[in-house]
């Protein structure tokens, strides 16, 4: 047990340090280098170099110097770890917006973003029942990727991550009759560890993209003092965008999938009829999730 707990320890250690303080450090030192060099001096690397050594040489030529510079580096420490708890705070509302759920101030553009989505998805989606009905087309798969590519299902939110998200509980619903909202507790429970392992990584990488958005807001605040770190901000963001969409799309496909392997586990611990899986069954074991309400 011994061994165990510190090991666990060390572990929780490594990852400490790789989530929270390393990447504070890295901002705490832009924010330093920006209340220094300002707008004015922003390129102005000699005044950072001669700031920095007047700062060492004031603490080493007092008698306290070790104990001040035990103090800095604690302090450094400190503010790192801030940092790091407020880029994870603002990963919340990076969430959000990558998603689609926006503010209220903000809903008029979200609904003409959504309306744009749905006309441009039902555009594709004509052309590609057009193609099929005609007895195939030699660009029809060409058409069903360039509908796919804007949503799966018809769009209902105004970003692409947003509707991948949603994408499962709409497509289980329409292929098996099922609430998914209401069935993913009961088939969670039902899930082996091997299945559990990857969804739990696959939405931590997800977590971990929104608070990488998280830091792209503190570099862009930042900006406000040194121009530089608005520059920071935006290639951080759009890198946390980038994985953002890569997360959600492997997630949502894990959940999907899981759906599909597990269904009909749950089906037979909460329905007595015999496969296959029909739009009927899915329905009744729903409305028992439900409970009436």
């Amino acid at each position: 047990m011994t061994g165990f707990l510190a090991e666990l320890g060390k572990k929780v250690a490594e990852r400490w340090v790789a989530l929270l303080v390393l990447p504070g450090l890295v901002f705490t030192a832009v924010a330093a280098a920006a209340l220094v060099l300002g707008q004015r001096d922003w390129a102005d690397i000699a005044l950072l170099w001669r700031r920095l050594l007047a700062l060492t040489a004031a603490a080493g030529a007092q008698q306290d110097g070790p104990l001040r510079t035990v103090v800095v580096l604690v302090g450094l420490l400190v503010a790192a770890t801030a940092g790091a708890f407020v880029a994870r705070a603002l990963g919340r509302p990076v969430e959000h917006l990558l998603s689609g759920r926006w503010p209220f101030f903000a809903r008029r553009a979200a609904r003409a973003l959504t309306e744009r989505r749905r006309g441009k998805w039902r555009r594709l989606d004509r052309e590609y029942r057009d193609a099929l009905d005609g007895g195939g087309h030699p660009r029809l798969g060409e058409l069903a990727e360039a509908r796919n590519a804007v949503a799966l299902t018809e769009p209902r939110c105004p970003t692409w991550i947003g509707d991948r998200l949603h994408a499962p509980a709409r497509r289980t619903s329409k292929q098996y009759g099922l609430d998914l909202t209401a069935a993913w507790p009961r088939l969670w429970l039902l899930l082996p560890d091997s299945a559990r392992e990857p969804l739990t990584e696959s939405r931590r990488r997800l977590d971990e993209a929104t608070v990488l958005g998280g830091w792209a807001v503190l570099y862009a605040a930042l900006g406000v003092v040194w121009w530089p770190s608005a520059v920071i901000g935006l290639v951080v963001g759009l890198v946390a965008w980038r994985r953002s969409r890569d997360a959600a799309e492997v997630y949502a496909e894990l959940v999907e999938a899981t759906v599909d392997v597990y269904l009909h586990e749950l089906l037979e611990r909460f329905d007595d009829e015999t496969r296959p899986v029909r739009p009927a069954r899915g329905k009744t074991v729903s409305e028992r999730f439900r409970k009436s309400t």
